[in-house]
């Protein structure tokens, strides 16, 4: 009987360990396909922006239909990267807005969605401009990259 419980204790301690590894590896940005989108909106303006590692697609309108593309700098990517890591992505999705102004449309509401592999993190909505103080210097990057031409 002791034997038994020993083994049964061992098997279910392994695959904890396990599936800590496997989960640890989908939000590893260095290691497999990251994209950014980062949308801003209030009524009767949408903009829309999906950043990869080689393309920034921009979508003008809510139905997706009127688009721009450009490519992306291998710099600016780096950047984006390396500003990624420094987010606890455990915490980014209960970061509070600093700010309230986009409930009185006075300012557009911002949103920052980040897709590591097949794991989607989507922060909550914060005033386009204001963003919570743990995400100000990547929603500036990623803001830089699709503006700039």
């Amino acid at each position: 009987m002791k034997t038994l419980l020993t083994f049964v204790c061992f098997t279910l301690l392994s695959t904890q360990c396990v599936s800590k590894k496997a989960t640890n590896k989908q939000v590893d940005p260095n290691a497999k396909e990251v994209v950014f989108i980062y949308k801003y909106y209030t009524r009767g303006f949408y903009k829309e922006h999906h950043m990869n590692q080689e393309k920034i697609k921009t979508f003008l309108d809510y139905s997706k239909t009127k688009f721009t593309e450009k490519d992306v700098i291998p710099m600016d990517w780096t950047n984006a990267l390396d500003l990624l890591t420094k987010i606890d992505l455990k915490e980014f999705e209960n970061l509070e807005a600093p700010s309230s102004l986009r409930h009185t449309d006075r300012v557009q509401h911002g949103e920052l969605t980040i897709k590591i592999n097949n794991t989607t993190f989507r922060s909550r909505n914060f005033d386009h401009g204001n963003p919570p103080k743990k995400i100000k210097s990547i929603v500036a990057q990623l803001l830089s990259m699709s503006e700039n031409d």
